[in-house]
């Protein structure tokens, strides 16, 4: 049993190494999970203006994820057609986060939040109230600022009846 734990001690080591250090607490205040938080805060801004410009300047050239839109894992060059859909489409979009937890590597930063995406068509349609998504994105200091490099998105069960 002693042998597992040191095994995984130099794993985790190793894992802190190459992402630039060790994991810290999770902490609103705490410098680079502020940064995060706010850029995901204008992430939903760019989205809800249908702003794909300003959007895409917030993923690596090399990201891959899964959007909850999509079948399949994307990379950058698809990550802002959903936003220019609302945009060109004249969708009126409000969203609602609510932050779950964050953990700073130095120069990795991952958070998690839930969001509800609600989307008012011009022909009067809604599309996503009461639907509750959970949302993971990986963010990577590249220079001066943060960008996305991963992340994944899936629908939340709606709460069991008790």
């Amino acid at each position: 049993m002693k042998r597992i734990g040191t095994s995984a001690k130099w794993l985790a080591v190793g894992v802190c190494a190459l992402l630039g250090g060790g994991p810290r607490a999770y902490a609103n205040d705490a410098p680079n999970v502020a940064q995060v938080w706010s850029l995901e805060d204008s992430y939903w801004r760019f989205v809800k203006a249908g702003d794909v410009e300003n959007y895409r300047t917030l993923w690596h050239e090399n990201f891959i994820g899964w959007p909850c839109h999509e079948d399949r894992p994307v990379g950058k060059a698809a990550i802002g057609n959903w936003v220019q859909e609302i945009h060109a489409k004249r969708i009126s979009f409000d969203s609602s986060l609510t932050r779950e937890g964050a953990q700073d590597f130095g120069n990795i930063v991952v958070v998690h939040y839930r969001v509800t995406m609600v989307s008012r068509y011009p022909d009067g349609h809604v599309e996503g109230a009461g639907q509750e998504s959970k949302i993971t994105h990986t963010w990577m200091r590249v220079g001066g600022t943060w960008q996305i490099i991963g992340g994944m998105c899936g629908r939340l069960a709606p709460p069991a009846k008790s």
